[in-house]
């Protein structure tokens, strides 16, 4: 006698069998989208001042890659740095290119002024304080 088609237990192994593969594979694409709007991200420098301008757009408008800003940081050599408690939600500390930067997409939420401290340890320990203005663009 001649079966036709799959019984369960086959099916189960094929379908436990995607499941893992679609486990590891997940996270390594997560980490490539990311990655793919880091290029998208507009690049800013802190002024002399310690001042930041971010400009955000409306909501609506909005695409998934528009207003995510790198700002960079410039620290002296061989240090550990992070960011200090309490910051904005979504800051995050990057390194690209040999280069450190905090990414940070901010929300509508997020309009006004925040100050963020970023610090520095290594043979000193020292802080920068980061004066980051949110501003609406045209709505």
């Amino acid at each position: 006698m001649r079966r036709k088609g799959f019984t369960l237990i086959e099916l189960l192994i094929v379908m436990s069998i995607i499941m893992l593969l679609m486990s590891i594979l997940l996270p390594c694409l997560m980490r490539a989208k990311e990655s793919a709007y880091e290029l998208f991200a507009k690049q800013t420098e802190v002024n002399e001042e310690g001042k930041v301008r971010l400009e955000i757009t409306k909501p609506s408008e909005r695409k998934r890659y528009d207003d995510i800003y790198m700002i960079e940081i410039n620290p002296p050599r061989r240090c550990h740095i992070f960011i200090k408690k309490p910051y904005p939600a979504g800051m995050k500390l990057i390194k690209r290119d040999r280069q450190d930067y905090i990414k940070w997409r901010p929300k509508l939420e997020d309009v006004g002024v925040h100050s963020v401290t970023v610090v520095f340890e290594g043979e000193e320990t020292s802080e920068k304080e980061i004066r980051v203005y949110v501003l609406k663009n045209n709505f």
